[in-house]
């Protein structure tokens, strides 16, 4: 089949599901681990693009260090009636009075929609005094758009918190978490058992590494 003609064969199959990224740039200061910062970003840019390309609808939290390049990556994708929206981003109101400005233009462009959860009572947005309120704004966000899929880019506790939470749904969404970045990331295991496994822990050409993501998830899907 022509290139152009099986892309568009994998955008009509991926078309009215949902693929969680959970992605950030770990804080050296509460980081010891390795990772790379830039390697991170290359792979988020090229995991949106791959998700975008084939026709899903990305959810992600609205992370300061992430928002930003998926308001970028979504700009490159013309909205149609079909999906109006390409990109849901949640965050807690906890958050609202502190988002830094790129995120609020993600929030105002009308690329993507932009949904506040609720806080708990008592909480504030510092790191240690989030939990819960960043706990009910995940299973909401996950209730909500109930993911096929779930990719791992980097990040710190709050990636393993989401992977686990998402480990717990049934059905189960299949986890994608990509090694190569570093971060927490490169701790989790794909709950997907293929020979994508060792590209997701080692491959550094993002844009083969997710087509084979998509191909892969596409065929499960069937």
């Amino acid at each position: 089949m022509p290139l152009r003609a099986r892309a568009m064969t994998q955008s009509q199959r991926l078309s009215g599901r949902t693929v969680f990224l959970s992605a950030s740039i770990p804080d050296p200061t509460r980081w010891s681990g390795s990772y790379d910062a830039r390697e991170i970003t290359d792979a988020v840019v090229a995991a949106s693009r791959a998700v975008l390309t084939a026709g899903g609808t990305l959810v992600t939290a609205a992370h300061p260090t992430i928002a930003p390049l998926l308001l970028y990556v979504a700009a490159e994708f013309p909205r149609t009636e079909d999906q109006p929206v390409s990109v849901v981003t949640y965050q807690s109101s906890l958050f609202e009075d502190v988002l830094p400005e790129a995120t609020r233009r993600f929030q105002a462009s009308g690329i993507g929609e932009f949904r506040f959860v609720p806080a708990v009572q008592g909480e504030e947005p510092i790191p240690g005094r989030s939990s819960q309120s960043l706990l009910v704004m995940r299973q909401q966000m996950f209730d909500e758009t109930e993911p096929a899929a779930a990719i791992f880019v980097g990040g710190m506790d709050g990636i393993r918190d989401e992977f686990e939470l998402l480990s717990g749904r049934d059905p189960q969404p299949f986890a994608y978490p990509v090694g190569a970045p570093g971060g927490e990331a490169a701790r989790l295991s794909p709950t997907v058992d293929s020979e994508l496994t060792s590209l997701l822990a080692s491959g550094e050409v993002y844009p083969s590494v997710f087509r084979a993501v998509i191909a892969d998830l596409l065929a499960r899907l069937e």
